[in-house]
C-alpha cells in the first residue's frame, strides 16, 4: 500500500485498516491526504467522521458533517443528523437551518416538522413551535399516531407543562428605571378606568405606551388584546393576547387568552387554526385540579392548579360545532368527542367561569405509536453515544474480554443491491447486567398504524461492561430493498413499544451505485 500513495481505494483501505487496529490519529491523517487530493469522495469524509465521533471529538465531527452536506445538498438525512448532532453538543440555535433544509427536502415526513417545532421551542421562539405544531395537526389524518405526538407537543408549546424550552433562564432581573416604574404606575390605572369603561379607543394608545415602560405587564397586555378585539382589528389582538398564553398555565388569563384567539380567527375565518385552539382548550379542560403543595411537589406535567377559574366546557363545545360547520369533512377533528349537544345558536358572548370542568371521554383515541413517540421530544440524550449505518462491521477483541465493534464503509447511503445493513453503536455507559436491545425499519413516508410489520428487525443481547454493539438488518431475497428513507428505532427490551424506545437512526436506499470510494 505504501507504495501506491495516490490510489485512494487502497489509501482508503490502509485507513479502514489503522482504525481497526486502533491507530486512529493515523487514520485519521490517512483520510486527510487523500481528501487533499479529491475533497469531494464521500466514502473518505465518512471514514472519517465515523472516526471522528468514536473518539468523542464531536466538534470536529460537526464540522465533518458540514463538509458532507455542503457537497451532499439534497439528501435530507445528513441535514437532519447534523442538526441532531448539533442538539447534542447544545449548540441549538445553529441546527435550526439544518432542520429547516431537512424540511425543505422531505415536507411529506411530519415528523420532522414536530422535530423543528421543538428545536424553535427551545430556543424560546413560542410563535414560530405553534405554527410548525399547528401546520403539522393540520395535515396528518386525524386519530393518527403521528397527531398524538402533535397534540401532545402542542400542549407544551403552549405552556400547559412545566417545560418552557431549554434556553429558558428563570432569572427575574428588574427592567426599567425607577422612572419608567413610577411613570407605569401612574399611568396603569388609567389605563384600566378606560378599558372597564369601554372607551377601547382611547385606552389602546395608554396600554400601549404601559408596556413600553413595563413588557412583562401579561396583564394589560390581555386587556390590550381584548381592547384590540373590541376594535375588530383581530389580528393584532391575536399578537398581545398571545403574551397571556406564554406566561404558562398558572397564568390567570391563560385559558382565556386561548379563547379569546379562537373567538379571533373564527372571525378572520381561519377555520382550522380556531379548531386547534377550542380543541386545546377541550383537552385542558380535563386536566385534574390539584393542590398548590401537589403541583410544587411533582416534577411530571403541570395541571391547572385549584383556583384557578377554567372555561364553561358547554360554551367550548358550542364553538367546536359551530367552527366545524365551516370545514370539510376530512379535517374535522375526531379525536376529542364532544361531550354536550350545543344549540344551533350561538350568541358572540365573554366566556362564563365555572369551577369545575367535566372530564371528556379517551374512547376511540389511538395510543402513541413506537414510531412517533419521539417526535417532538427533548430526546437528544439517550443510551445510545452513536448509532452508525455501515457496509460491513468488524470486531476488535480487547485485552480485558470485551469487545469494540467498529463499522465498515460507513454511512446513510446504500444501493438497493447491498444485501446487509449494519448499525454499530455505543452505549454512553457500559451495559451493567445482560440487557436485550431490540431495532426495528419502517420506510420512513409510510402510514403509521398499530399493526405494521416492521420491513427489517433485529434483536442483541448487551453482556456485563459491554459498551459496542451493531444490528445486523438483512432484507428478503424476494422483496429486495425498496429505495426510500427508512427509519429504525431502538429500543431497549424486548418488546418494541412507545415506552421503552431510546433513539432511532436513518439510511436511504438509492438505484443507482455509489461511485465515490
Amino acid at each position: 500500500i505504501p507504495h501506491f500513495s495516490q490510489n485512494t481505494i487502497l489509501q482508503k483501505l490502509r485507513g479502514t485498516i489503522l482504525t481497526t487496529i486502533r491507530r486512529n490519529q493515523e487514520a485519521l491523517e490517512v483520510y486527510d491526504a487523500i481528501l487533499e487530493r479529491e475533497p469531494d469522495s464521500l466514502g473518505v469524509r465518512w471514514a472519517k467522521w465515523s472516526v471522528l465521533i468514536r473518539i468523542g471529538e464531536g466538534d470536529l465531527a460537526i464540522t465533518e458533517l458540514r463538509n458532507i452536506a455542503k457537497r451532499s445538498p439534497h439528501n435530507p438525512l445528513v441535514h437532519l443528523r447534523l442538526a441532531q448532532e448539533l442538539r447534542k453538543l447544545d449548540h441549538l440555535e445553529e441546527s435550526l437551518e439544518s432542520y429547516r433544509q431537512a424540511v425543505l427536502l422531505a415536507p411529506d415526513i411530519t415528523g420532522w416538522r414536530l422535530s423543528l417545532g421543538r428545536a424553535l421551542f427551545d430556543i424560546l421562539d413560542y410563535e414560530g413551535a405553534r405554527k410548525e405544531v399547528e401546520g403539522v395537526l393540520q395535515n396528518v389524518p386525524k386519530g393518527s399516531p403521528v397527531e398524538a405526538a402533535a397534540r401532545n407537543l402542542l400542549m407544551v408549546v403552549y405552556g400547559a407543562t412545566k417545560e418552557r424550552g431549554r434556553r429558558f433562564q428563570p432569572i427575574f432581573t428588574p427592567e426599567g428605571t425607577g422612572a419608567d416604574l413610577k411613570q407605569w404606575a401612574l399611568i396603569r390605572n388609567k389605563a384600566w378606568e378606560l378599558f372597564t369603561a369601554g372607551r377601547y379607543e382611547e385606552a389602546e394608545p395608554v396600554f400601549r405606551e404601559v408596556l413600553i415602560l413595563k413588557p412583562s405587564d401579561h396583564r394589560a397586555a390581555y386587556e390590550l388584546g381584548q381592547s384590540l378585539m373590541e376594535l375588530k382589528r383581530y389580528q393584532e389582538a391575536i399578537d398581545f393576547l398571545q403574551k397571556g398564553i406564554d406566561q404558562g398555565v398558572s397564568n390567570e388569563v391563560y385559558l382565556d387568552s386561548i379563547f379569546r384567539i379562537g373567538q379571533c380567527l373564527v372571525e378572520l375565518e381561519r377555520w382550522p387554526e380556531a379548531l386547534l385552539h377550542f380543541e386545546l382548550l377541550q383537552e385542558l379542560g380535563s386536566a385534574p385540579r390539584v393542590t398548590s403543595e401537589e403541583s410544587q411537589e411533582s416534577t411530571d406535567d403541570a395541571p391547572i392548579p385549584a383556583g384557578v377559574p377554567v372555561l364553561d366546557m358547554q360554551k367550548v363545545s358550542q364553538w367546536l360545532e359551530k367552527i366545524r360547520t365551516h370545514l370539510p369533512r376530512t379535517q374535522q377533528s375526531t379525536a376529542v368527542p364532544s361531550p354536550v349537544s350545543p344549540d344551533s345558536s350561538i350568541p358572540d358572548t365573554p366566556p362564563v367561569q365555572t369551577e369545575e370542568a367535566p372530564t371528556r371521554s379517551l374512547e376511540g383515541l389511538e395510543p402513541v405509536h413506537s414510531r412517533a413517540s419521539l417526535m417532538g421530544r427533548d430526546a437528544d440524550f439517550s443510551w445510545f453515544r452513536f448509532a452508525i449505518p455501515a457496509e460491513m462491521v468488524m470486531r476488535d477483541d480487547l485485552l480485558m474480554g470485551s469487545h469494540e465493534f467498529i463499522p465498515i464503509d460507513p454511512g446513510d447511503t446504500f444501493p438497493v443491491t447491498q444485501p446487509e445493513i449494519y448499525v454499530v453503536f455505543g452505549l454512553v455507559t457500559p451495559s451493567y447486567d445482560e440487557i436485550p436491545l431490540t431495532a426495528k425499519c419502517f420506510l420512513e413516508k409510510s402510514e403509521i398504524s398499530s399493526n405494521q410489520v416492521a420491513l427489517v428487525q433485529d434483536r442483541v443481547i448487551m453482556s456485563m461492561n459491554d459498551q459496542s454493539g451493531y444490528f445486523r438488518f438483512q432484507i428478503s431475497p424476494e422483496g429486495g430493498w425498496k429505495p426510500g428513507l427508512y427509519r429504525c428505532g431502538l429500543f431497549v427490551g424486548d418488546e418494541a413499544s412507545a415506552y421503552n424506545v431510546a433513539d432511532d437512526v436513518r439510511f436511504r436506499i438509492v438505484p443507482q451505485i455509489r461511485q465515490n470510494p
